[in-house]
Order: structure tokens, then C-alpha cells, then sequence
């Protein structure tokens, strides 16, 4: 695609068609869904690849196909689009109710706050919460994200950032695994024994490895997963050991889902913090959801990053 192509000019029409042939892969649903004749899908397509100087679209046997261009454009038009949309409903709704958009990484979202929305919603039933997920930072400025929630140490220059946890990462697994003979075995022999389960993008198995004064080449083995929340799914259902920070694992101890074998911990200093632009701090709805945050973790001990140790674990 040309750095020379941009969207002045470009009807907004041509994009929606577009994004509708992209997501089925089939002009003629694209035009059933748009309410528009098969050709005009053609035509609008076929003008769109002219103004990018791009083919967007491969025709196989087994029919369509996006090009490499094609799939990317596809991903920013649906991403503008769904913007688009959001604006447009948030500017219809009345003036009693707002909404909220909350950012924040998939396994903390499925871990800690999905289980408990609930709660923030009853309090606070005038804001309509938003909760989105991803695998990496969102960028703030120029979004519709009130607040996103980062792990790290704080360090976002440009932006209004306030520590919501302090972390610690320890392994867990299914009390079937912590059976009496397990507990009579040195840490390093019952690790060698299990199935190791490893988020693929962090070596947080070797870290607490060392932390723990053990062998970090016990961290050679395992199944790899591109989500935490995948590795602690395996390890509530029996399929071995996985390593997370504390405030991800809180819950599953406290419901008997999972066990914490034992008390070393791996500590550098990170945590879990709450990351906003200056206009969007002052706004009453995140001043709310940091609030009802904080008190929510700090009321059943996730904000402290600590935990209690299973009977008979090392320390």
C-alpha cells in the first residue's frame, strides 16, 4: 500500500462494503447483508484495490481469500468501525447514564474482573461498563478507552498512572496433584516429577526457579500457551504446574480450584496499575471504577499479592 493513500476522499460506503466481503469471504452474502446488488460489491471492491494499487482479494477454488493487504485493512477497518459505532451510541444515550471503557489484559480480565463486574454494576447502576481484553498495551490517547490496567513497574511516560497491586508469582496446581506422597518430596523432586505448564512469552517458570534457589534448567520441559489464563485452566484441571502472580490466582485457592504448594515467591518489583490520560482521570466514572477497584481487591487480600500456603508446603 502506498504511504500516499489515505482516507480524504474516500467514502466511508466503500470501507463498510468492503469489511462486509472481508468478513464473509463471499460477495454475494456481503451484498445480502448490505442490502445492495452482488455487482455493486464487485465495483466498490474493485475501485477500492485501484485507489490502494493493492489487490485486496484472491479468487480460489474454494472461493475468496484475503490478500496479505487485504487482511490488514480489514483488521483497521474493523477496528474503525467498531469505534465509530461506539461514539455513535454513546452520544445517543441519554444524559443520565455514561459509559465506561475498561482495558486490560485478557487473563486479568478473565481472572479478576469478569468474576466480580457484577458488583461495580449493582453500586453503580448509572455506568454501563465496557470491558476489553487484549495481549498488549493499548494505545490510550486517541481512543475511547477511559482506563486501561498494565502490569509492570509503572513506567508509561505521558500518562496518569496509579499502582493498584503489588505482585508476587508463585506455582499452583489441583490439590489431586498435592497428594501425602508429594508432600514427603524435596521441592526440586516433586517439580521434576509433574508436568511444568508455561506461559510462552515470559520465562516466569526460571525466574521463580531462581528465585526459589533451585534449578532453572527444571524449566526445559512443558507445554507453552500464548495466555496465562490457558496455563492455569490446565493446571485447575490436573494437567500439571503453572506459575502466575498472585492476584490472577486468589479466587481458584479460596474456591479449592487450585493449591499453592509452596510459600517461595518470585518478587521484581511489578505490579498490576491502574493507566489513564490526564482528561480521562478527572472523569467521575474512573474515579468510581479505581475506587470500587481498590476496595474490591483490598477487601478479600488479592491487592496485598500474598496468599496462603498448603498445609505440609516448603518454605
Amino acid at each position: 500500500m502506498s504511504p500516499g493513500n489515505g482516507v480524504a476522499g474516500l467514502p466511508l460506503a466503500s470501507l463498510r462494503i468492503f469489511d462486509a466481503a472481508a468478513r464473509h469471504l463471499n460477495m454475494g452474502r456481503a451484498a445480502a447483508e448490505l442490502g445492495i446488488t452482488q455487482g455493486a460489491v464487485s465495483r466498490q471492491i474493485k475501485a477500492l484495490e485501484e485507489r490502494l494499487r493493492e489487490p485486496l482479494f484472491r479468487r480460489g477454488p474454494r472461493g475468496l481469500r484475503l490478500t496479505e493487504a487485504g487482511d490488514l485493512l480489514a483488521d483497521y477497518v474493523r477496528r474503525g468501525l467498531d469505534q465509530l459505532e461506539t461514539g455513535l451510541m454513546r452520544i445517543g444515550q441519554p444524559r443520565s447514564r455514561t459509559t465506561l471503557v475498561v482495558n486490560a489484559p485478557r487473563t486479568f480480565a478473565m481472572r479478576v474482573l469478569a468474576p466480580r463486574i457484577d458488583d461495580f454494576v449493582r453500586h453503580h447502576p448509572w455506568i454501563d461498563v465496557r470491558l476489553e481484553s487484549h495481549r498488549y498495551f493499548v494505545q490510550l490517547h486517541g481512543s475511547d478507552v477511559d482506563v486501561a490496567i498494565r502490569m509492570g513497574n509503572g513506567d508509561w511516560p505521558g500518562h496518569v498512572v496509579e499502582p493498584l497491586t503489588q505482585e508476587v508469582m508463585f506455582p499452583v496446581c489441583a490439590p489431586r496433584l498435592w497428594t501425602p506422597q508429594a508432600r514427603s518430596l524435596p521441592m526440586a523432586e516433586f517439580l521434576s516429577r509433574q508436568t511444568l505448564l508455561h506461559y510462552a512469552e515470559r520465562p516466569h517458570w526460571t525466574n521463580w526457579l531462581r528465585a526459589a534457589g533451585l534449578d532453572p534448567a527444571l524449566a526445559a520441559s512443558g507445554p507453552r500457551f500464548d495466555e496465562t489464563a490457558l496455563a492455569l485452566a490446565a493446571a485447575e484441571a490436573g494437567q500439571g504446574l503453572a506459575v502466575a502472580w498472585g492476584v490472577l490466582l486468589h479466587q481458584a485457592i479460596a474456591e479449592g480450584r487450585l493449591i499453592r504448594p509452596f510459600a517461595a515467591v518470585m518478587d521484581d518489583g511489578t505490579g498490576y496499575h491502574l493507566v489513564m490520560t490526564e482528561i480521562a482521570a478527572g472523569r467521575s466514572t474512573v474515579r468510581a471504577f479505581a475506587s470500587w477497584l481498590r476496595r474490591s481487591l483490598h477487601d478479600d487480600g488479592r491487592g496485598r499479592g500474598d496468599d496462603g500456603t498448603a498445609a505440609g508446603a516448603d518454605s
